[in-house]
């Protein structure tokens, strides 16, 4: 089943937490703490695979999480690393936040990898909050919960050549003749259901043609197999656009070949593409007749001139049934792909969106906002939400430890002029952290 467009959920490890230990040995009865940190969660990874071709991998399973970190152990000793979880997807890919409609990365070499979501971070063991006027600290940090997003994956095939027409106007019969690939043909509309690729080879040369489902009028508004794969003509550099000749009529009066109709099928699919997108309409386009063994070979000059006069600049007439031209039509192709491909390296490289949010900074532990909204105050700040996190509420240590940050960056006087007699609930993260104020450990801002 080809599958080109899913959302999935990611979400990074939680980190392992610290430990509380003390060193404890014969002749050493009060050793110093020793607890060692807890382990950092894996990673989620996006990974282009070259041998991919869909994501139909992701049609059932939606939701995907790293491992968690280890606990930290006494005598110093770290807990492991979660392991990164690599998702793999097809050349094409563009990766979309779900929440925020932003295009995050477009994935086009095998072996390109992005980061969807970190791992949280271990929390630290007691050892780390030694100092000498806290010599024995009974606390150590939890550790952080990974990052979580809503992402969906778009795939647009990736290919030199894109085959476009309406329905039955013999690309699957072409993209058979030319290349490697296996579509299923039919003397039916839409026997393609998904697109194809194939790879043509020359003599020192290869390229990737891309056959397109059958296009009809209103397929940019849904209609027919709708717009599901107009997508992946974006991505070709050229347009090969097919023209049935068994479409062309002959009046039996005249003796003369009516070329109206294939030139209003043109039209047709000319204006689904520029209907569709301005990337489409300005793509170049290759005008070949396909089925020429219909007509026959005296009269083709006939219908050739009839097209020139409509206004249609034919590249090429071809038969994929008696292998008319395609040996020159294959050949003939290579100067435009190589042509295309030059101006797709001089684009702007800036164009390509990447995510890396692990070169991404990390907020200041100061760089927090303090919003009051009738008697809930609430605390935002990457950083400041992360520590009070990894706080364990349950000790002590760790609750006055959370206080003296407050009180180094300021937080504290600041809660202090906002709600002097402590009558406000406060949140930070969604965690509840009024009593790790009011509480009987409570130190007062000097």
């Amino acid at each position: 089943m080809f599958l080109d467009e899913v959302t999935i959920n990611v979400q990074g490890g939680k980190g392992g937490d610290g430990c509380k230990s003390f060193r404890r040995e014969k002749y050493i009865p009060k050793g110093g703490p020793d607890g060692g940190d807890g382990g950092n969660g894996g990673d989620v990874i996006l990974k282009v695979e070259v041998n991919a071709d869909t994501l139909s991998a992701y049609r059932s399973v939606k939701d995907f999480k790293a491992e968690h970190g280890g606990p930290g152990m006494g005598k110093n000793m770290h807990g492991a690393q979660g392991e990164d979880l690599i998702l793999t997807t097809a050349p094409g890919t563009q990766v979309i936040d779900v929440e925020t409609g932003d295009l995050l990365c477009d994935l086009l070499e095998d072996g390109q990898e992005v980061l969807l979501a970190k791992g949280g971070k271990g929390g630290f063991g007691n050892w780390h909050f030694k100092s000498s006027t806290r010599q024995k600290p009974d606390f150590a940090e939890k550790g952080a919960t990974g990052e979580a997003r809503k992402v969906k994956l778009e795939l647009k095939l990736v290919a030199n050549v894109s085959l476009v027409g309406l329905p039955s106007a013999g690309k699957s019969t072409l993209i058979s003749v030319i290349s490697n690939a296996k579509p299923e043909i039919g003397a039916y509309p839409f026997t393609t259901l998904v697109p194809n690729l194939g790879v043509v080879k020359g003599d020192d040369t290869e390229y990737v043609v891309c056959d397109v489902p059958g296009l009809i009028e209103g397929a940019h508004k849904g209609k027919g197999l709708g717009d599901t794969f107009l997508k992946h003509i974006e991505r070709c550099g050229s347009i090969v656009h097919l023209l049935d000749a068994s479409r062309i009529t002959l009046d039996p009066d005249t003796i003369e070949y009516d070329v109206s109709t294939i030139v209003d099928d043109h039209k047709t699919i000319r204006n689904e593409l520029e209907s569709y997108s301005l990337l489409l309409s300005n793509k170049q386009e290759l005008i070949v007749l396909s089925k020429i063994d219909l007509i026959p070979e005296q009269d083709r000059q006939q219908v050739y001139d009839g097209l020139k006069k409509a206004g249609l600049n034919l590249f090429m007439a071809i038969s994929s049934a008696t292998h008319e031209n395609i040996e020159d039509f294959k050949k003939k192709l290579i100067p435009f792909i190589e042509k295309t491909e030059e101006v797709v390296a001089v684009q702007d490289p800036s164009e390509q969106v990447i995510l890396q949010p692990h070169l991404q900074r990390v907020d200041d532990m100061k760089s927090y906002q303090v919003v009051q909204k009738g008697d809930v105050i609430t605390i935002t700040g990457k950083r400041f939400e992360q520590l009070t996190e990894m706080t364990d509420a349950t000790q002590r240590g760790s609750i006055m430890r959370w206080q003296d940050v407050c009180k180094r960056i300021g937080l504290t006087k600041e809660l202090n002029r906002i709600d002097k007699n402590h009558e406000c609930s406060i949140m930070v993260g969604g965690i509840d952290v009024t009593s790790w104020r009011t509480g009987t450990i409570f130190i007062e801002d000097e």
